[in-house]
C-alpha cells in the first residue's frame, strides 16, 4: 500500500524539508544562537523523535559488520551538519538550499571512482547545470565571488555527499527507521566529544531552548521517515530523489514570502531551476 502511494510520501518529504528550512534559519538568526551547540541539540532531538517512531514501528540494533561503516558515516554527518548550522548563520535560507544540493556532483564523483559506475552524457550535462547554478548565485558586480557562508555550505554538501555512499551500503543490512535514530544519536556524541566545552553552554541551551530549533528538528525528523519509510516497502532511491529536488524551488519561495529573502529574487530562482534540472538529469 505505501509503496503505491510513494508519490504522497515524497510531496510530505518536499513540503517538511522546505519549511524546516525556514526555521533552521530562524533558529540561528539570533546573535546569541551557537552553530555547535545548537548541531548537538538537533542531532539529540532527531535522535529522540526519531527513536519514539522506530519504538513504535519496530527498533532493531545494527548488526556488528555496520559499526565501521556507522562511525565514518558519524563523522561526516557531525561535521558537515555543523558546517550547515555554521552558513546558515551568514547566508540566506535559499541559497544554502541551492549550495547545499552541491552534494549531489560529490556523490556521483566518488560512485565513478571507487563503484565504478558509469557517467552517462546525461549525467555530465547535469553536472554542468548544478556547477552554473552556483556560480549565477555568487555572481555579483561582474566578478564570481564565494563569501565564508558558501565555502562552509559547500563544505557541507561535500561531507553529506560523501556520506551518502556509505549510507547505501549501511542500509543493505539495517532497517532505515532504526537506521535514523541510532545514525542521529552516534553523530550527536561525535560532537559532544569534539566539543567537550560546548556541554555547558548547552545545558544552558536546553533550559532556554530556542522553540525554532525544536520545529525544525521535528520538521527535519518527519521529513527524514517520509523518505527511508517508502524505501523499506519498496519504492527506489531515484523516485524520491526526483521528487525531493523540487524543495529546492519550493525553499527559494518560501525564503522569499517568510523570510523576505527577496534581494537577487531573479538569481535564486534561475539558480534553483538550474540545480533542480541537474540533479534530475544525474539521477
Amino acid at each position: 500500500m505505501i509503496n503505491m502511494h510513494w508519490l504522497i510520501f515524497g510531496a510530505l518529504n518536499v513540503f517538511g524539508f522546505s519549511v524546516a528550512a525556514i526555521f533552521q534559519k530562524l533558529a540561528m538568526k539570533k546573535s546569541d544562537s551557537d552553530p555547535v551547540t545548537s548541531s548537538i541539540i538537533f542531532e539529540f532531538l532527531l535522535a529522540i523523535v526519531g527513536g519514539i517512531v522506530a519504538l513504535a514501528v519496530g527498533f532493531t540494533l545494527p548488526p556488528s559488520n555496520i559499526w565501521v561503516y556507522l562511525l565514518i558515516i558519524g563523522f561526516l554527518y557531525a561535521y558537515g551538519n555543523l558546517l550547515f548550522f555554521r552558513a546558515i548563520k551568514t547566508i540566506e535560507a535559499s541559497e544554502m538550499s541551492i549550495l547545499g544540493s552541491a552534494g549531489t556532483l560529490v556523490s556521483v564523483i566518488l560512485s565513478y571512482i571507487f563503484l565504478n559506475e558509469r557517467l552517462s552524457a546525461a549525467q555530465i550535462v547535469g553536472v554542468v547545470f548544478i556547477l552554473a547554478a552556483v556560480v549565477v548565485i555568487n555572481y555579483n558586480r561582474h566578478k564570481f565571488q564565494l563569501s565564508i557562508g558558501a565555502w562552509q555550505a559547500l563544505g557541507g554538501a561535500a561531507c553529506f555527499g560523501t556520506a551518502i555512499i556509505f549510507d547505501a551500503v549501511i542500509l543493505k543490512s539495517y532497517t532505515a527507521i532504526s537506521y535514523l535514530p541510532v545514525g542521529a544519536f552516534i553523530i550527536g556524541i561525535i560532537l559532544l566529544l569534539s566539543f567537550p566545552k560546548s556541554m555547558k553552554k548547552m545545558v544552558q541551551d536546553v533550559k532556554t531552548i530556542n522553540t525554532n530549533l525544536i520545529i525544525y528538528g521535528v520538521l527535519y525528523t518527519f521529513s527524514a521517515l517520509m523518505f527511508y519509510i517508502p524505501l523499506q516497502y519498496g519504492t527506489y532511491v531515484s523516485q524520491l530523489s526526483a521528487v525531493g529536488r523540487v524543495s529546492i524551488i519550493l525553499t527559494v519561495i518560501l525564503s522569499a514570502i517568510f523570510l523576505k529573502e527577496r534581494s537577487h529574487i531573479g538569481k535564486k530562482i534561475i539558480g534553483a531551476i538550474l540545480t533542480t534540472i541537474g540533479i534530475f538529469l544525474i539521477r
